[in-house]
């Protein structure tokens, strides 16, 4: 078997492994709340005749493994129950919200790369100058600047005191540049810290050298070789990113108003509706994992540097 075959195949199972750990994390978490998920459909006003019909009908008493096997078996099918709070099924929630998480998942994505990497690429081109400090210093305020706080100054500043965008919501399409930008900054910080790190290697390297002596322009270096030659841990790190930002970012979403899957999550949260926090936590983690491979297969082809 090929080495890359067979590093495909071990990323694959492992990602099968993982994913097994989180379904079971999350069927765990159902006995880990204290309320008993009965009450909560039925509501406070439940009598124990109630209480006890709604817990055959979703199976609680059933013995454990039973109940385990089910859940897999439910999850396996995409099948992510039914929504205490709504009464309505899981997915079709998730499906409702997903499309504005993404949305502002591409946005952050957009704003992390427009930044991080032009801002990395000068820094290395100019190391130990001016910019190169000044870039460094900065990315590690932002870093360590809480995202909820910077939602809030964010919508202090420009949507409240001076009213250019929406105070929240998703109004109209100047509602995702605030929560966009807030939610790909930090990522925009370390990209440009990952960037520049790389590419510094990178220019003083054998390979620069040689293409300095065949007469190749510094710009053309830069923005062509450099570029995709630091491109692979960058790569792997948006995929991380994406993942997460899909998954649902709770804090911006919620500082924002923002109708996707971490406001969603949030939500159930508080209302103790724990399929659909289950079905967020599931939905995140696929989407975790699923992108950290496909960025570890892309850097592959990418970066000729990394091998198997």
């Amino acid at each position: 078997m090929k080495p890359k075959v067979r590093y495909v195949l071990s990323r694959i199972v492992g990602l099968l492994l993982t994913l097994f750990a989180v379904f079971t994390f999350t069927f765990a978490l159902t006995f880990a709340v204290p309320q008993d998920p009965a009450r909560s459909v039925v509501g406070p006003k439940g009598t124990p005749e109630q209480i006890e019909i709604v817990r055959e009908e979703l199976g609680l008493n059933d013995p454990i493994p039973v109940q385990y096997v089910r859940y897999l078996g439910n999850v396996a099918t995409a099948d992510l129950g039914y929504s205490y709070a709504q009464r309505r099924p899981v997915v079709e929630i998730i499906s409702e919200r997903l499309p504005f998480t993404a949305a502002l998942a591409a946005g952050a994505i957009l704003f992390q790369i427009g930044v991080g990497v032009p801002i990395g690429l000068l820094a290395a081109a100019r190391a130990g100058k001016t910019f190169d400090r000044v870039s460094l210093a900065g990315s590690l305020m932002v870093i360590a600047l809480p995202g909820f706080w910077v939602g809030l100054v964010l919508l202090f500043l420009l949507a409240y005191t001076w009213p250019i965008f929406p105070l929240g919501g998703t109004g109209s399409f100047l509602s995702i540049v605030l929560p966009s930008i807030t939610l790909g900054l930090a990522g925009a910080a370390w990209t440009s810290r990952i960037m520049r790190s790389e590419a510094y290697e990178f220019l003083r390297s054998d390979v620069v050298r040689g293409l300095r002596a065949k007469g190749m322009s510094p710009r053309r270096i830069l923005l062509v070789h450099t570029l995709r030659a630091a491109s692979g841990p960058v790569l792997t790190m948006l995929a991380i990113d994406l993942g997460y930002f899909l998954g649902g970012a709770v804090l911006i979403e919620s500082v924002f108003s923002w109708p996707g899957i971490g406001l969603t999550s949030f939500q159930a949260l508080r209302q103790n509706d724990i399929p659909l926090l289950m079905g967020c936590v599931i939905v995140g983690s696929v989407f975790i994992l699923v992108l950290n491979l496909l960025a570890d297969l892309i850097r592959l082809k990418v970066d000729p540097r990394v091998t198997i």
